[in-house]
C-alpha cells in the first residue's frame, strides 16, 4: 500500500488550520480514535474550525479522512510506539526497548519524508559556502555545536549563532552573499527564525531549514527545506532523526569536497600522532 499523504495549500489555510495540519501530520496513528472536539482541544481551536479544515484539504469530514487513513499503511506503523510515555512509566517497562523502537520509527518516517532533491541542494549550499552559520533554539542548540565540530573538521568555517534575543543580530550582521545559514526550526516558527528568513532576502545568504513541521510559511521562505519526524506533536520529541540528517549532510559535503576534505582529516590525524604525548586523546 502507498504511504498516506495529504496535500495542503498554504494560501487556502488560515493560521488555525495550519496548526491543525501540523497536529494531524504528527499524530496520524491516533487520528482514527479522535473526534473533531478532541482535535480542537489539542490544537486550541474551535470545533467548527476543525470541521472546515477537512474540507480545505479535500475531505468531506473527519469520517472521510479516517476512512482514507485506515486504508493506508500509516494506520498501523506507529501503533507499536503508541502511548510510549505512559508505558515507560510502568516499573516493568523496558525503557531501552521502547525508546529505540520510537527512534527507529522516527528514522523510518524521516527517510521517506526528506526530498532527495532538497537534500542534494542543501549539501551543495553547505559545500560552496564561505561561512556556514548555524542556528538552533532550545534543545536543538546542542545540534548546532555538533554540526560546527563536524564542519570545521573538514575545513569549512562554521559559526554557531546566539539562540535568542538581540545577540543573534551580532552574528547575523556578518552573514551575506556566499554564506549559508542552517536553521533548526522545530514545533513552531519562532521570532528568531522569522527574522533570519526575512533578512536572507536582503543579505543574500542561502537558507537550509530542518523542520518537523509539514505546513509552515518557513518551508516556502527557505531555499532548501528538509522535513523530518521527531514523534507525535504532543508526545516525546526525539533528536535522533535531526542528528541522522545532520550526519548525512556532513557525509554528503565530505563526498562533494573530495580530496580537500580528506587532506584536512589526514592533517588532523598527523597532529594527533605528533603531539599524542603532550595532548592525549
Amino acid at each position: 500500500m502507498a504511504a498516506f499523504t495529504f496535500q495542503v495549500n498554504l494560501d487556502r489555510l488560515s493560521k488555525s488550520q495550519q496548526a491543525i495540519a501540523n497536529y494531524v501530520a504528527g499524530a496520524l496513528a491516533q487520528i482514527p480514535y479522535c473526534t473533531d472536539e478532541e482535535i480542537a482541544g489539542k490544537v486550541g481551536v474551535s470545533t467548527a474550525t476543525v470541521s472546515r479544515f477537512w474540507r480545505a484539504i479535500g475531505y468531506a469530514n473527519l469520517k472521510d479522512f479516517k476512512k482514507r487513513l485506515l486504508e493506508s499503511e500509516h494506520a498501523t506503523p506507529a501503533r507499536k510506539v503508541k502511548h510510549i510515555l505512559s508505558e515507560v512509566e510502568q516499573e516493568s517497562a523496558d525503557i531501552v526497548d521502547k525508546l529505540t523502537e520510537l527512534a527507529s520509527s522516527n528514522l523510518a518516517v524521516t527517510a521517506k519524508r526528506v526530498e532527495r532533491a532538497q537534500f542534494e541542494g542543501a549539501v551543495d549550499a553547505i559545500h560552496r559556502a564561505e561561512t556556514v552559520y548555524l542556528y538552533g533554539g532550545g534543545a536543538s542548540a546542542c545540534l548546532t555545536e555538533l554540526m560546527r565540530f563536524r564542519l570545521n573538521r573538514i575545513g569549512i568555517r562554521a559559526v554557531c549563532m546566539a539562540s535568542s534575543g538581540s545577540e543573534l543580530l551580532e552574528t547575523m550582521a556578518h552573514a551575506g552573499p556566499g554564506d549559508t545559514v542552517l536553521l533548526l526550526g522545530f514545533v513552531r516558527r519562532t521570532p528568531e527564525l522569522a527574522v533570519l528568513l526575512d533578512y536572507s532576502r536582503e543579505a543574500g545568504y542561502t537558507t537550509v531549514l530542518l523542520t518537523d513541521l509539514l505546513v509552515s510559511e518557513m518551508l516556502e521562505q527557505s531555499d532548501y527545506a528538509l522535513r523530518l519526524d521527531r514523534g507525535e506533536l504532543e508526545g516525546f520529541h526525539s533528536l535522533t532523526a535531526p542528528v541522522a540528517i545532520l550526519e548525512a549532510l556532513i557525509v554528503g559535503v565530505t563526498q562533494r569536497r573530495g580530496r580537500q576534505a580528506l587532506d584536512k582529516l589526514e592533517k588532523l590525524h598527523a597532529l594527533r600522532k605528533r603531539y599524542a604525548a603532550q595532548l592525549p586523546k
